[in-house]
């Protein structure tokens, strides 16, 4: 029910072609240009619809999921959904170890620690993989907690030189979106850069 809902808001959040066209144009300013025929376009598209549904803001303040909770009765069944929408959770998490179904994560940027359930297959994916993810509540399987469509991983080999890059801006009192949107760049860079090492290229931070 939690995903028929997500899609349902998409659906209904994407109808002005110009809105969504201006509003990737800002999110590849934050995180990077990728091009549809680049290998991360796939996956550097879902992390835009988690954007533009939880984070772009119109003049009142609003996300998207929130204007759509201010048109719903107090009584519609996907009051519940999308309320677990709205509370997602957006971080850099680290692979602490595998759990029967799922992952146990720490979160590198606010601390804690989460047991996530997951059915889909994550092939290569290791213990200590420093990956983006959105968290979400299910309402249906409480207190359980869900991906959402988008795992943004870093490279393994620059996993050091991800969390000093959190630490430095932790020091700096980054704000959490703008580090995450650093780290999207310089992941990206890695591939415009192919002859560097990943490792050297996040030591460095600066895109």
């Amino acid at each position: 029910m939690l995903w028929s809902v997500f899609d349902e808001l998409v659906q209904s959040t994407t109808s002005d072609p110009a809105l969504v066209i201006e509003a990737r144009r800002i999110f590849s300013s934050l995180t990077g240009q990728v091009e549809p025929d680049h290998e991360l376009y796939a996956e550097r598209s879902d992390a835009f619809v988690d954007w533009f549904l939880f984070e772009q803001r119109d003049e009142a303040g609003l996300s998207r999921v929130e204007q759509r909770l201010q048109t719903l009765p107090t009584d519609d069944s996907r009051r519940p959904y999308l309320q677990a929408l709205r509370s997602s959770h957006r971080s850099l998490f680290q692979v602490v170890r595998f759990l029967p179904q799922g992952l146990l994560l720490d979160d590198l940027i606010g601390g804690g620690r989460f047991a996530v359930e997951e059915r889909r297959r994550l092939p290569g994916v290791s213990t200590d993989d420093v990956f983006e993810a959105r968290l979400f509540p299910d309402p249906d399987r409480r207190p359980a907690l869900c991906f959402g469509r988008a795992l943004l991983f870093h490279p393994r080999e620059a996993a050091v030189a991800v969390r000093e890059q959190v630490r430095l801006g932790q020091l700096r009192a980054e704000p959490r979106t703008a580090l995450l949107s650093r780290l999207l760049r310089l992941r990206l860079r890695c591939f415009a850069y192919r002859h560097v090492s990943a490792e050297r290229i996040y030591a460095q931070g600066i895109v």
